[in-house]
């Protein structure tokens, strides 16, 4: 009698670790599971965003299509926007050095069409009859460059 019941104990145990090794394998499931739904979804949230901003820049285009200086180191840009949608001038370089001092035209939005002047000082001294490249870039990352004798 004592074997059978030594027997039915060992079942017991093994059916209840069996028991309890799937339980840890299924709960360790619904974790990484619960992990990659939202992994994948703020992913496929990322990806939908850099759509937007590349379909954006698409429709978007604009030139610089004047510029004059006011001396000392007064720069003027008349930028065309002649896309599909508003933009925003963001920032300018002239040879590469970043504008910082502007006077008119930042962060104004133009509507398709039209024109919007950009006053600022330069980051360079202006000497006339040297060419600089000017670097007009919107809020969107399109950029637009001209190469501008003074």
């Amino acid at each position: 009698m004592r074997s059978s019941l030594v027997r039915n104990r060992h079942a017991v145990s093994e059916i209840i670790s069996s028991v309890i090794l799937i339980l840890i394998a299924s709960s360790a499931g619904i974790v990484v599971y619960s992990y990659s739904i939202g992994a994948f979804s703020s992913s496929t949230s990322f990806f939908q965003l850099d759509t937007n901003l590349k379909e954006q820049q698409a429709q978007e285009r604009f030139a610089i299509i004047a510029v004059w200086s006011n001396p000392p180191n007064q720069l003027n840009l008349t930028v065309l926007n002649y896309g599909q949608i508003g933009l925003t001038i963001a920032t300018v370089y002239v040879n590469w050095t970043a504008v910082t001092n502007y006077s008119a035209g930042l962060g104004t939005t133009v509507g398709t069409g039209a024109l919007i002047a950009v006053n600022f000082t330069s980051p360079i001294s202006i000497q006339s009859g040297s060419t600089y490249q000017i670097i007009a870039v919107s809020t969107r990352g399109s950029e637009n460059a001209i190469n501008w004798m003074a």
